[in-house]
Order: C-alpha cells, then sequence, then structure tokens
C-alpha cells in the first residue's frame, strides 16, 4: 500500500501542523513501525505549515520541507494510496510517542532504522558536513553524548536542572575510565560554560548553532521557531536538529535528555552507541 503522511495542527492552539523536528521525524520512525515491509510512505510537509517551512528557500525547487534534508521514492499518485496524519500512525504503532521512557537499547531499532534508510536518504551536502565534523572530533575518541534539554521544557515540565546532569555525567565518566570526552546537544548556550568547567575531561559541542541565550530564554515553544533576523532560520533549524542527532549517534555512550525526541531519534538511528545512560 501506498501511503501519504500529511502532517496537521496537533490542536487549533498550534501554530504549525506536527511539532519541532526532531519530533516530526519521531513521527515519521512511529509510522514505519506501522507500516509492512512492501508499504512505501511519502512525507507531506508541504500542505501544512511546519517547523521547517521556509517560503523563501529556493536552492532546492520544492516547497516541501522534508526535501530539504532527505530524498525521498515518489510513488505514483493514479495508483491507490492512503492520506493519514501525524497523529494515526503512532496510535496503532508499535512504538508509542513517549520520549521520556523510550526502550534505551538501540540494537532493538536495527529494523526500524532499516525502514528509514530504505525510505529515505539524507542529502549528499549534509552528510558530508556531519561526517567532516565527526571525522576531525570523534574519530578514535570513546565519547559520551549528552543532551540537556532546557528552555521551555525547564518552564513547563518537570526537567532535571543543569546541576544534576553534571553530577551524573561525572559519575559516568568516572564509573567507564574508557571515556576520553563529551560531546553536549543543548538548547540554552548560558550552561555550556558551567559543564564545561565542571567536568574531568575535555567538552566538544557544535560551536555555531541557535541557541537560547540570556537576552532570549527560549521559555515558550515557539520562540525559536519564530526568530526573523536570522537568514532561512527555519531550514536551519532543521539542519541543526540533524547535526545534533548524527553527531549523539556517533558516540558510543549516550546520557539521554528527560524529555526530548533528539535523544529518542538519536538512539533509534544510533551507529555506534553501546550504553543508554538516563538522568
Amino acid at each position: 500500500m501506498n501511503y501519504k503522511l500529511q502532517f496537521v495542527k496537533i490542536s487549533p492552539q498550534h501554530k504549525i501542523a506536527g511539532v519541532g523536528f526532531a519530533g516530526n521525524i519521531f513521527v515519521i520512525l512511529n509510522c514505519l513501525e506501522y507500516l509492512e515491509e512492501q508499504d512505501t510512505i511519502y512525507v507531506d510537509m508541504e500542505t501544512n505549515e511546519c517547523v521547517t517551512t521556509q517560503d523563501d528557500l529556493e536552492i532546492f525547487c520544492t516547497k516541501n520541507s522534508w526535501e530539504f534534508y532527505f530524498d525521498q521514492a515518489r510513488f505514483n499518485y493514479n495508483e491507490p494510496y492512503r492520506v493519514v496524519n501525524n497523529l494515526l500512525p503512532a496510535k496503532h504503532a508499535g512504538m508509542s510517542y513517549d520520549a521520556r521512557n523510550i526502550d534505551m537499547k538501540p540494537d532493538n531499532y536495527k529494523n526500524l532504522k532499516n525502514k528509514f534508510y530504505t525510505h529515505f536518504k539524507i542529502k549528499q551536502y549534509i552528510k558530508e558536513d556531519i561526517e567532516k565534523y565527526n571525522d576531525k572530533n570523534l574519530k578514535d575518541k570513546i565519547t559520551l553524548g549528552v543532551q540537556i534539554r532546557l528552555t521551555d521544557m525547564k518552564k513547563h515540565h518537570s526537567v532535571s536542572p543543569v546541576e544534576k546532569y553534571i553530577d551524573k555525567i561525572n559519575e559516568i565518566v568516572k564509573s567507564n575510565g574508557k571515556i576520553q570526552q563529551v560531546f553536549l546537544s543543548t538548547d540554552d548556550n548560558t550552561i555550556i560554560e558551567t559543564v564545561k568547567n565542571n567536568l574531568k575531561v575535555p567538552l566538544i559541542y557544535h560551536e555555531d548553532m541557535f541557541r537560547a541565550n540570556e537576552l532570549d530564554k527560549h521559555l515558550e515553544p515557539h520562540e525559536r521557531y519564530e526568530n526573523t533576523e536570522r537568514q532561512y532560520h527555519k531550514y536551519k533549524l532543521g539542519l541543526e536538529v540533524l547535526k545534533e542527532i548524527f553527531t549523539l549517534s556517533k558516540c558510543q555512550y549516550f546520557l539521554k535528555a528527560d524529555i526530548s525526541a533528539i535523544s529518542t531519534v538519536a538512539i533509534i538511528l544510533s551507529e555506534n552507541i553501546k550504553k543508554v545512560y538516563k538522568i
């Protein structure tokens, strides 16, 4: 069967269809878990505005923002196909949309990961950019990946403070003498120096990413999305999410965030992760 996955608003209160870009990827993974091996899925992030919709971006000759980042197979629309929205498959899937309590064993997702890469291929220039960073910073180094998700989650949900993450990182490093460095993924620029100054091993991170700061704390869910000063901001948000996910997936060990689709997708699409820790 052919399926067209069309992203819609979760509720009238939501400004855009779907959720954040990592959350949208997780929804797609849910759909793939639900589908049979012979089924084909086409992701539609064009009919309705999504978090990465960028009307003034023309380099990819498409308004479907999924295709800013991934090549996908197109089926013949003259053949029968079913339109589903981004909530229906998650209700029926073997997985559930629960980023807090995800199964933390990457090996359990091998079939799902294969399904994902059967349907979608990351754009070559993005893949090369990620590989260049990972070859320079992670190759031949035992790395603990850490995601610390704060900002709006800190305000609206009961997530752990940065101090708890620091204690957990040091506990993991102390118990595992092989770890040489920590890669940090975070949405809050104000905590990076604090983390760096309280670790026994070097800290690395993507330095050129859009994050909250003292003047712009991103305490509401749409504040990151609504930035209008950075050229191609929405497109770049998705690009940065992918860089975080695929760098985390390259680490040998991973301390996941309390609640974050970035952590969830990194585990599912893991390439090197041997063990996942929970805060």
